[in-house]
């Protein structure tokens, strides 16, 4: 039986967007799909970060950018 895709809704500067990924796919492969650089994001889920390289799972992931200067 094939597996489903996740489908992902991405809070993201006050905008929600729906996103199907592949089935396996990591959070780091989320943001390329969104076209956005893994070092300067954050990612949550249920208010908890995540490492990049976890699998996506179905439902709200929120990215906060990171801002850094000197």
């Amino acid at each position: 039986m094939p597996t489903k895709d996740p489908c992902v809704t991405v809070r993201l500067n006050g905008r929600e967007n729906v996103v199907n990924i592949p089935a396996g796919a990591n959070y780091e492969q989320l943001l390329l799909e969104l076209k956005l650089n893994p070092e300067e994001v954050l990612i949550f889920v249920d208010n908890e970060p995540v490492p990049f390289d976890a699998p996506v799972q179905p439902g709200t992931v929120r990215v906060l950018k990171v801002v850094s200067g000197g």
